[in-house]
């Protein structure tokens, strides 16, 4: 067994829109170094000043270097069959996974990182830094912050490490990190092998490649390892693994795209292994109607045709907050808004904070002149706007668009693509029909992270024009 010790210098700190300017890979055989190899390596793209502050590595002098491109079958010959070691190894593999994933591969390597070797091989520093490390056993850095120098102190320090691994916390490491994956019998090893690490929507099909589960995934090979790992012993689980014949996924670039995605995969295809989010729930919605002696009303009520809808919610608790708090602020009695109920007056007439609407001694006119600013209201609350989030690549943006407070469907964009108003926008967007989860989904703050909230009259600054 060979360890492939990885560094690399990058044009900033995380995979998904930056990339490698320099690598170095040192093999080692479990006692010495056997093989190196080293290369700047061209990121298309310019390196900010900051960046190259740290590690020196100037537009200059990676203009002429090869691209990514040009060195993979090299640097594939290297790590595949090997074990990937870096120190903070989670960081270096996420840059080459990625660049190997923009060439249409899916790079899978076991992993070992120096510093939670380190931790439990050599307990008792204060710093498990490289540079510390390094200091405290006496290996010479050559180069800091180069891939090269760093590359070759690291595999220093691996020497080192297992010199003194007494109690195999390498080789426990590497059974700890093969996590028992139990494939499907009826399902092709290749088909799961060549699943991305990437987010998105995957599917698991019968033998007749109908639809039997739907999910989604930060992580589509994960999530599925997730459902195949561990025993197999339940009932339920060997009947639904007996089914799975094949997998499909679906690439969306981000969470809330894989999130929006399965929720209409759901419903269009009522998977029979899916129970969350089968229900057909319209949603609550606030009416408004009028009433025979001219007043216009409020009412809290499911979604339905024939009824003027002034604005909708997931469920009843958050369409009641939205009536009861707008409607106090506007002095809207509480009888004519729909959330108390009495024969006569209502209870806020009563206690001197009603006007009177509800037994006629405020006017109609003025009565309704509040509800036109309860409407107004509304369409505040449903302003257009759209959500902008990483792509399936490092040039690409996803977009969900919401018109008049209705979810429109989403899509994706390259970062150079041009945009002239609102209409070419919803050009780039796919119509995908809505219900209640969507509005959940575009609620929630957990799922939207990472997505950046633009207004209408802002759109151009950000998608360009």
């Amino acid at each position: 067994m060979n360890y492939a010790i990885v560094d690399i210098e990058t044009t900033g700190g995380y995979a998904a829109r930056n990339r490698i300017c320099e690598i170095a890979i040192i093999i080692h055989d479990g006692e010495k170094v056997v093989k190196e190899y080293q290369s700047l390596i061209n990121p298309e793209r310019s390196i900010p000043i900051g960046v190259q502050a740290i590690h020196g590595i100037s537009d200059t002098m990676v203009a002429d270097a090869p691209k990514f491109y040009e060195e993979a079958k090299t640097i594939l010959e290297l790590l595949e069959g090997n074990i990937f070691v870096a120190h903070s190894v989670n960081f270096d593999y996420s840059f080459v996974k990625a660049a190997f994933s923009d060439l249409g591969y899916n790079l899978n390597c076991k992993k070992l990182c120096t510093v939670r070797l380190s931790r439990k091989i050599l307990p008792g520093y204060k710093s498990y830094s490289l540079g510390n490390l390094c200091e405290q056993r006496g290996i010479r850095i050559q180069d800091r912050h180069r891939a090269y120098g760093d590359a070759l102190a690291t595999a220093e320090l691996f020497t080192q490490l297992v010199q003194h691994d007494e109690q195999q916390i390498i080789e426990k490491s590497l059974k700890r990190n093969a996590s028992i994956v139990n494939i499907p019998d009826n399902l092709d090893k290749k088909e799961y092998d060549q699943l991305p690490e990437k987010a998105g929507v995957y599917y698991f099909l019968n033998k007749k490649h109908q639809i039997i589960y739907v999910g989604k995934a930060k992580n589509i090979k994960k999530r599925i390892t997730s459902h195949f790992g561990g025993s197999k012993t339940e009932v339920a689980k060997q009947a639904f693994q007996q089914e799975i014949y094949h997998i499909d996924y679906l690439e969306t670039g981000n969470e809330l795209i894989a999130l929006l995605h399965e929720s209409y995969e759901i419903r269009k295809n009522w998977p029979r292994y899916n129970r969350a989010q089968k229900n057909n729930n319209p949603g609550y919605c606030i009416f408004i109607y009028e009433d025979r002696s001219g007043y216009k009303r409020l009412q809290i009520g499911r979604k339905q045709g024939g009824m003027k809808t002034l604005i909708r919610f997931t469920n009843h608790a958050t369409a009641f907050h939205f009536l009861t708090t707008t409607s106090r602020k506007l002095n809207i009695c509480p009888k004519l808004a729909g959330y108390q109920n009495s024969t006569g007056a209502c209870f806020d007439y009563q206690v001197g904070t009603c006007e009177g609407a509800c037994v006629g001694e405020e006017s109609p006119e003025t009565h309704n002149d509040k509800i036109a600013q309860f409407i107004d209201a509304c369409d505040e609350e449903k302003r257009d706007y759209i959500l902008i989030g990483a792509g399936r690549s490092q040039d690409e943006k996803t977009i969900v668009m919401v018109e008049n407070g209705t979810y429109l469907g989403y899509g994706f964009f390259e970062e150079s693509e041009t945009v002239n108003d609102w209409e070419g926008l919803k050009n780039l967007i796919q119509r995908f029909p809505d219900n209640p989860e969507v509005y959940r989904i575009l609620a929630s703050d957990s799922a939207t992270k990472g997505n950046k909230k633009v207004k209408k009259d802002k759109w151009k600054t950000e998608v360009g024009s």
